[in-house]
């Protein structure tokens, strides 16, 4: 057993691996079913910050790829929401590992806007209030940093706030928040409000595998953000909801039937990370 590839204590985990072993020997009784009897204690700060990389990322070193299928819709403040379009989106996160204390991963981002609900890239954005065609900007983001110490986790000045790890019945749940403000990227004198959140979960079996530096997740995720600029929603009240879905993947050939070729089409970048130029974001990137 090591160190490096858990995210319980040395204690919970040699004396769960004893109980573990006796309970297996019963009749009738699984490996399986004998990991979900024995539910681990995130209660030190060190074993739920490895916990939470193992979740998000991976107590190793490399590269973790992750896919979303995300729904906007517009917030009008004036009645239901209305269904906008769908994002693609693909991250690609390099971790290193600093010590067992500490992780670094640098976060790469893309995404192509489809029809709501459908694979199908799209050219134009119908403003929902002036039903005026114009054209879509692709998402792009990164280089981001991203810190995870035991004190803090820390994302390129934001502070998102980890609630604790759940367990309920065979999974392990991560739910984090984002509720914060600062002066925008392209207008200091303006206030950009950000309202994001995430959950993870894995199951129990995985989470307690020590040899698995990574777990597979299922992640849900809903924001509300501002207008962005090319949308040229002028001073209209309210902003867009995201709703999306999805997790790690074994690589970008696991990606959905077309998607890579869309990415290779739309936002190549995302696939040559090693030559990214710089940063760049919605509020950086003109098409």
């Amino acid at each position: 057993m090591t160190d490096e590839h858990t995210p319980l204590s040395r204690r919970e985990a040699l004396i769960g691996a004893a109980g573990l072993a006796m309970f297996a020997t019963l009749p009738g009784v699984s490996k399986a079913a004998a990991q979900t009897s024995f539910v681990p204690s995130f209660e030190d700060p060190v074993d739920a910050m490895r916990a939470h990389v193992k979740l998000v990322g991976t107590l190793g070193n490399g590269e973790v790829i992750s896919f979303y299928r995300i729904n906007l819709y517009a917030d009008l403040h004036d009645g239901n929401f209305i269904p906008m379009y769908t994002m693609n989106n693909l991250l690609i996160d390099k971790w290193e590992t600093r010590d067992r204390h500490n992780r670094q991963m640098i976060k790469y981002e893309a995404g192509y806007y489809s029809a709501f609900d459908s694979y199908e890239p799209l050219s134009t954005f119908t403003n929902p209030v002036t039903k005026e065609a114009l054209p879509i900007q692709n998402f792009r983001l990164g280089p981001v940093p991203r810190g995870y110490s035991p004190e803090r986790f820390v994302v390129m000045g934001f502070h998102p706030n980890p609630l604790p790890l759940e367990v309920i019945g065979d999974r392990v749940f991560l739910a984090t928040q984002s509720i914060e403000s600062r002066p925008s990227f392209t207008d200091p004198t303006q206030t950009t409000y950000t309202n994001s959140f995430m959950t993870y979960s894995a199951t129990l079996a995985d989470m307690q595998d020590e040899q698995l530096p990574s777990a597979p997740v299922h992640a849900q995720l809903q924001n509300k953000t501002h207008w962005q600029h090319w949308m040229k929603m002028g001073d209209q009240p309210g902003g867009s909801v995201a709703r999306g879905f999805g997790g790690k993947v074994a690589s970008l050939d696991a990606l959905p039937p077309g998607v890579l070729k869309n990415f290779e089409k739309l936002v190549p970048e995302i696939l040559d990370t090693a030559n990214w130029k710089g940063f760049v974001s919605e509020s950086t990137v003109v098409e």
